[in-house]
């Protein structure tokens, strides 16, 4: 990371410190809101569920506030509002306020994700992009390794404490990018969008975008919230304890090869090979899966983790890398914000997961899934192949 501007070290530290701050209050949420607003574990799912809609929705507009407004600037204001509302939830007693609140810290963490990825794009070469995304990710998951254990811990000393540590974290990390000069993030001048409605039409008319981004929402439906399916899979066909057991195994694999292995990977992805990439990702996750069906004990789930967490480190960069080859200059915060709606696929994954295991054989998910990672995986082939088409 030393190799980097400044700019990219300050970045990939405040990445990883306003990971850390969710992650801490990750695992204690849907517990905490049940007891500040006295809901049932189905309605603070619905209440969440809620939030992250109408964050991703509001993220759309975000991108194109990125792609005019200086990027910096933009990244303190989401991490000052992220501190604000971890702060306020633990005075939060009423459901229309907890409400408000959870929109705005989940369309802040959008939004510090997409302009993240955009200034990325601006201050690297080529040759770089790859590396630099792969390494974020691996910062991604190292603070959600260690995020959850602190906010545990805390929690058992001081139930607010968490959301607390979570604000102060928030806070605090804005001071390493007021830091930098205004112009070292800057968004380039000229080319900029007219008008939020000239912006949509943009993106409406750029068909490859379309054909992608429902192909990431297809893929994001398997791999996005996959710690959830998997845990509703094993509840069904299992007791508590070796559900329990199982999970702890498959998080700690998940962690571990992505925190070794992501950024290698990253460093190989090329920008002429991403829709071949792709198609082998997606063979990882389809060839995973079946492992998951067919897993009877400890190692052979881990295995399949293995395999799958493979097809995981090359799709997520792979996705970025594809959005950054694509969007013109002057619209690239649009870009990763339209592309951004695939996270819809992570809300609808527990559902659709849920439909299945009540009217189905259970392993007939996994099925499912691996149906719906191929016609994603698919899609962004044709995508890949379209751009390649233009271009010649």
């Amino acid at each position: 990371m030393a190799t980097y501007s400044l700019v990219i070290r300050r970045l990939m530290i405040v990445s990883l410190t306003i990971v850390v701050s969710r992650a801490i209050i990750s695992p204690l949420l849907t517990l905490f809101l049940s007891n500040q607003l006295g809901l049932n574990p189905q309605d603070v799912g619905l209440l969440l569920g809620i939030a992250v809609f109408i964050a991703t929705l509001l993220a759309l507009y975000g991108g194109y506030i990125i792609d005019r407004l200086e990027k910096r600037r933009l990244l303190i204001l989401t991490m000052l509002s992220s501190a604000i509302g971890f702060v306020l939830l633990t005075f939060a007693h009423n459901l229309y306020l907890c409400t408000v609140i959870l929109v705005i810290t989940e369309t802040a963490s959008a939004l510090f994700l997409i302009a993240s990825k955009a200034i990325l794009s601006e201050n690297l070469p080529v040759s770089q992009r790859a590396k630099a995304f792969s390494l974020n990710y691996t910062l991604t998951n190292i603070g959600y390794a260690v995020g959850p254990m602190a906010g545990v811990t805390v929690a058992g000393a001081y139930a607010p404490g968490p959301f607390l540590i979570a604000g102060g974290i928030a806070f605090f990390s804005m001071f390493l990018m007021i830091g930098i000069p205004a112009g070292s993030a800057q968004t380039p001048a000229g080319g900029q969008p007219q008008s939020f409605l000239k912006t949509l039409a943009a993106l409406k008319n750029d068909r490859t975008l379309i054909m992608f981004t429902g192909g990431c929402l297809l893929s994001t439906v398997v791999h996005g919230r996959f710690t959830l399916y998997l845990s509703q899979y094993l509840l069904v066909t299992r007791d508590s304890a070796y559900t329990l057991e199982i999970m702890a195994a498959l998080l700690a694999c998940n962690a571990i090869t992505v925190i070794v292995l992501q950024y290698q990977i990253g460093r190989l992805l090329k920008r002429e090979q991403l829709r071949y990439w792709i198609v082998g990702g997606t063979g990882l996750f389809i060839l995973g899966l079946i492992g998951f069906s067919l897993a009877d004990s400890l190692l052979a789930w881990c295995v399949a983790m293995f395999i799958f967490t493979l097809g995981e480190m090359i799709i997520y960069p792979a996705e970025f890398l594809f959005i950054d080859t694509l969007a013109p200059q002057a619209l690239r915060g649009s870009y990763y914000a339209a592309q951004n709606l695939a996270a819809l696929g992570g809300a609808l994954s527990p559902v659709i997961c849920g439909f299945l295991l009540m009217h189905s054989p259970a392993p007939t998910m996994f099925y499912a899934l691996s149906a719906l990672a191929a016609t994603g995986g698919l899609l962004c082939f044709l995508s890949g192949r379209r751009v390649e088409l233009h271009q010649n």
